[in-house]
């Protein structure tokens, strides 16, 4: 890996992880505890979808670190580990999910961003709820599931039409730069 690779990825985690703590501290949009847009996926699917140098495990590696470095600015632990475990799973649901869309002459059509935004939601909730089940060892936990399920397809399909438009609105210029580091 490059100093530069390096350096942007560092760059991309603070970016992930301070979207998803500013979303920790702005007032709930429901007011239901743990329902969030997801901001942090945005630069896991931008990474997923940038091409050229960045690989899956530059993915894992952004979706890990933003839990943390989220956990330390908004001082929740808690957080870290739902996150951390919601997270794996959504890469690797993203993953799957941009694999199996069509191909636009051999790259990824950004058109599917939304839906695999939406695959790597339903897997982050998946994951938290799971962490739930084992954190208070009770499955009434997943009475809940309904409500995430529904914020996690609407949560999704935002950051992917974000992605989507980061994707196509970023100067060519810009995007191949970061495409090649």
């Amino acid at each position: 890996m490059t100093v530069k690779k390096i350096t942007l990825l560092a760059v991309f985690i603070c970016f992930a992880g301070a979207l998803s703590a500013l979303e920790t501290l702005l007032p709930p949009i429901v007011p239901i505890a743990g329902i969030r847009v997801g901001l942090g996926n945005i630069v896991t699917l931008f990474i997923l979808y940038a091409g050229g140098q960045w690989k899956i495990y530059d993915a894992y590696i952004v979706a890990v670190l933003r839990c943390f470095l989220a956990a330390l600015i908004t001082g929740s632990l808690m957080s870290a580990i739902y996150g951390l475990v919601g997270g794996v799973l959504a890469c690797t649901a993203m993953l799957i999910a941009k694999t199996l869309f069509p191909k636009d002459n051999g790259k990824c059509d950004t058109r599917f961003l939304p839906f695999t935004g939406v695959c790597g939601a339903i897997f982050h909730i998946a994951g938290q709820m799971l962490t739930a089940v084992l954190i208070y060892g009770s499955k009434y936990v997943l009475a809940y599931t309904p409500v995430f399920l529904a914020s996690a397809i609407i949560g999704g399909a935002f950051t992917g039409i974000c992605t989507m438009l980061l994707l196509k609105k970023l100067p060519k210029k810009l995007l191949e730069h970061i495409k090649n580091k």
